[in-house]
């Protein structure tokens, strides 16, 4: 692919609000075999999009650039996150945070972005179900402090000051072994 026909798709990307020139230019990318993410990246983030479209692109990139499986994942689940509707959509946040880990377990990102998502305010569903996939995967990760800092300050917002200390502690523990 030569640099003008990249930053016609890149061009497109950014500026479109047609559902079809961005399948368009995306279907020409993917026959250019465009290695460059951060210009799909700019496709995934383009306001025009949505939910569903924004789902649909990030698979077909998965199967198509499965080695950045990952780091699609992590930006889909932050452009969600920025979603004018994000609390229409948050169990399609923790779903994709949810198999960024599946794709990454070593990796502290996915655990801190969807403790993130907790609601401290209102008594969700999704609340527990973020708690029960971080207690699950945070064996795997390579840098448990980060995640058990998380965990202190998210208990000292629920005001569970035991449960603070223990992670803290935790944490305090993890950074020597991590160092």
């Amino acid at each position: 692919m030569n640099a003008e026909d990249k930053k016609k798709i890149e061009e497109t990307f950014r500026n479109s609000v047609s559902s079809d020139e961005l399948f368009d230019a995306f279907q020409a990318a993917i026959k250019f075999n465009l290695s460059d993410i951060d210009t799909f990246k700019i496709l995934i983030a383009n306001p025009a999009l949505s939910p569903s479209e924004i789902k649909m692109f990030t698979e077909k990139l998965i199967k198509e650039k499965p080695r950045n499986a990952f780091d699609l994942l992590l930006w889909t689940g932050k452009v969600f996150e920025s979603h004018p509707n994000y609390y229409n959509h948050m169990e399609d946040t923790v779903l994709i945070y949810e198999r960024a880990i599946k794709h990454n377990p070593p990796a502290h990102e996915p655990l801190i972005k969807l403790l993130n998502l907790y609601n401290h305010e209102i008594d969700l569903p999704i609340n527990s179900k973020i708690l029960e996939i971080i207690d699950e995967s945070i064996a795997e990760v390579n840098k448990k402090s980060e995640v058990f800092y998380s965990l202190a300050e998210h208990y000292r917002k629920c005001g569970d000051a035991e449960k603070k200390k223990k992670y803290f502690a935790l944490a305090e523990k993890a950074v020597k072994s991590e160092n």
